[in-house]
């Protein structure tokens, strides 16, 4: 299917186990405001393997309808949402698969993707966004704030 009127943006598609892709996109929205050409089709335990692929399908042909191009977020290499968009994306053009979604890298997405020349453009910036995103970080703890001002001569 050739898209027949898209605006210029990259439209997106929210997947996962669970509430993972609902809670995801809601926080995404609360963040991020509103988004347009911005699916959720998350995966229930109740629901056959099938119906995922069908809901996955039907989102990227109402997104092809309005955007040059989709990519779909995934929780989880290899699990059934993965699987699905991967078998429905066969059936469109410029269709792209991402996995280990974040929200930080939706945000970073959200603000940039109608500025995007592609669907690789966006899969590109949105790895890098999700990896700068993932961190360790800790406090100092008492005892290391006790030692620091010793060390000052205090």
């Amino acid at each position: 299917m050739k898209n027949l009127g898209g605006n210029g943006m990259i439209g997106l598609i929210l997947t996962g186990h669970g509430q993972f892709a609902v809670g995801v996109g809601q926080a995404l929205e609360m963040i991020a405001g509103k988004q347009a050409a911005f699916k959720v089709v998350p995966f229930l335990e109740s629901d056959p393997m099938d119906a995922l692929e069908t809901n996955l399908r039907n989102a990227m042909a109402e997104l092809q309808q309005e955007t040059e191009g989709i990519v779909v977020f995934a929780d989880l290499l290899g699990g059934s949402p993965f699987k699905a968009a991967m078998l429905a994306s066969v059936d469109f053009e410029n269709v792209e698969v991402v996995v280990g979604t974040n929200l930080p890298m939706l945000i970073e997405i959200a603000m940039l993707r109608e500025f995007a020349s592609s669907a690789q453009d966006v899969v590109t910036q949105s790895l890098l966004a999700g990896k700068d995103a993932i961190q360790h970080v800790s406090l100092p703890t008492i005892q290391q704030n006790d030692i620091d001002e010793d060390e000052d001569g205090i």
